[in-house]
């Protein structure tokens, strides 16, 4: 019967002692897998300023789709509460912020000026719920001529 009930014990200390470990190693892979999104976001928009042209009207304007993923949560994952792009207002960059729902809060630069859906605004991109998502990334001319990449939802 001793037996049982330390058997038992150890057991619950064990699993007492694990489960933070569990909770950091959800937070890891949850912030692994925003952040392998937002390289793909940086790498995209570098390759579209850098090796496409805007295009007259009428002719489809440059883009590329990336597939952004946020986890929801589960044992193995912590869910995103928070995912945004903020243009800088006078530089030629994106300020990266994601928020997950134990509170973590991440924040990346993308090298590229990337607005929401308007080549003359400056507009965040903001992305909400969880699972994958499809952003499409056009680059388009703004009022001043310039290339600026612009996303819309896929």
């Amino acid at each position: 019967m001793i037996r049982y009930v330390l058997a038992v014990i150890l057991a619950i200390a064990l699993l007492a002692i694990s489960i933070p470990a569990i909770d950091k190693g959800a937070t890891m892979n949850s912030e692994r897998q925003v952040d392998a999104s937002l390289a793909e976001i940086d790498d995209e928009a570098t390759s579209l300023i850098e090796n496409e042209e805007t295009t007259p009207d009428g002719h489809p304007d440059p883009q590329r789709v990336v597939e952004v993923t946020l986890p929801r949560s589960t044992l193995t994952s912590e869910g995103v509460d928070h995912f945004e792009l903020v243009p800088h207002e006078n530089g030629s960059y994106t300020h990266a912020r994601y928020v997950l729902e134990d509170g973590t809060t991440r924040e990346e630069v993308i090298s590229e000026k990337i607005v929401w859906n308007d080549p003359d605004g400056t507009e965040p991109t903001e992305l909400g719920g969880t699972g994958d998502q499809r952003l499409a990334l056009v680059l388009l001319e703004d009022e001043n001529g310039e290339a600026t990449i612009v996303s819309r939802h896929v």
